[in-house]
């Protein structure tokens, strides 16, 4: 995948709409926490920035990008900028038997190397899908190749827990925050319960799946409607 960071660290992808950064602190955030836990070099914030600052102003892109930093082991810090195509059809899934370990030292970082979640990608578009669904060594929903999930069921929207081993992602954060989702798991053995689901992440931010295993999702045009603002609309907070 061009442009995607490889060796030991963590990254951040960013959305930015005419070169502003959605969500940059929280980002930055998420990526210190994660050094930290990893005992990563640890990264001067208004560094970071500037870099940022340039990278944008020598990117020159217009629209929607996609900004990815990366935090190496070696503490040389980068980042590209480069346009991005959001998503314009609802998502296909289907589910992947490759578990996630909630256990894992490196689960719940949006760490290096990425090419395991990259494999699975490639598996599931070779499939005719979007992307799938991965259970945990539990047995319960933890997210996609990747993104976080959001699903609907019994007419709540709810979305796993970090203990389930997913990322703690910036748009599942607003998620809870704006629109009130409860953090719940949901077994793999249930996952005939679910009536709605969207995809989430920072390049998406909503993304809704039409079919999951084969199965027709609820696709009202409310949740279209919905969907669609919330991919378009600046989020800078």
């Amino acid at each position: 995948m061009k442009s995607f960071p490889e060796g030991d660290g963590v990254f951040e992808t960013i959305k930015t709409i005419d070169g502003v950064p959605q969500f940059l602190a929280r980002h930055l955030d998420r990526a210190l926490k994660s050094s930290r836990s990893l005992r990563l070099p640890i990264f001067s914030g208004e560094e970071v920035v500037d870099l940022i600052r340039k990278e944008i102003e020598r990117s020159d892109v217009a629209g929607i990008g996609r900004l990815r930093v990366t935090f190496p082991s070696d503490g040389n810090v980068f980042a590209i900028h480069e346009a991005f195509t959001p998503w314009s059809e609802p998502a296909k899934l289907t589910i992947f038997d490759n578990p996630v370990d909630e256990k894992a030292s490196m689960a719940g970082h949006k760490a290096l190397p990425y090419k395991e979640n990259l494999d699975l990608l490639e598996q599931a578009r070779a499939g005719g899908f979007d992307d799938g669904i991965r259970l945990n060594m539990a047995g319960y929903i933890c997210e996609s190749a990747v993104a976080n999930v959001m699903m609907k069921v019994e007419g709540r929207w709810i979305t796993p827990t970090l203990s389930s081993g997913c990322l703690p992602g910036i748009t599942r954060a607003v998620a809870i925050e704006w629109f009130g989702i409860s953090e719940e798991d949901l077994l793999g053995s249930e996952i005939s319960t679910i009536e709605s689901m969207f995809l989430l992440s920072s390049l998406k931010n909503l993304q809704p799946v039409e079919f999951l295993n084969g199965r027709k999702l609820d696709m009202s045009e409310e949740l279209l409607q919905v969907a669609r603002a919330q991919t378009a609309q600046d989020l800078v907070d």
